[in-house]
């Protein structure tokens, strides 16, 4: 597993809101590249989302400059408006690893989908090294 695909399947527990309630979950898939991320911020699961119980995911596409700054973010696909925004936002935060000055800048567009899930999910083992 190279380390693009490591960090491509993040879950992300969200804080909790009370005591008693279960966490909610973001897990955050990117499209593959040979861009690394450097910096992955999760979105915050809206509050009336939350307090609703809707769930949903959203496509973000967007361009990285050579410096590894996110450009050009825009909503490709999403299942409900409410997660549309808090998942442009985490998508600027958002940075990945700069091109250095010889290499070549591929013109490509990159995805992230966020799931917005009131289930807590389970991580897979991603140790590329076995070790515990």
């Amino acid at each position: 597993m190279n380390s693009w695909q490591i960090l491509a399947t993040l879950i992300i527990v969200g804080p909790l809101l009370a005591a008693e309630e279960r966490p909610t979950v973001v897990q955050v898939v990117d499209s593959s590249s040979d861009r690394v991320p450097q910096i992955t911020v999760a979105p915050n699961y809206p509050r009336k989302a939350r307090r609703d119980r809707i769930e949903g995911q959203v496509q973000v596409c967007f361009d990285i400059d050579r410096s590894g700054r996110t450009r050009r973010v825009s909503v490709r696909n999403s299942t409900n408006r409410a997660f549309e925004k808090p998942s442009i936002d985490a998508v600027r935060a958002s940075s990945f690893r700069p091109i250095e000055d010889e290499d070549t800048l591929q013109a490509m567009k990159f995805c992230r989908t966020f799931i917005f899930s009131l289930e807590p999910a389970i991580a897979e083992d991603v140790n590329p090294s076995g070790l515990l």
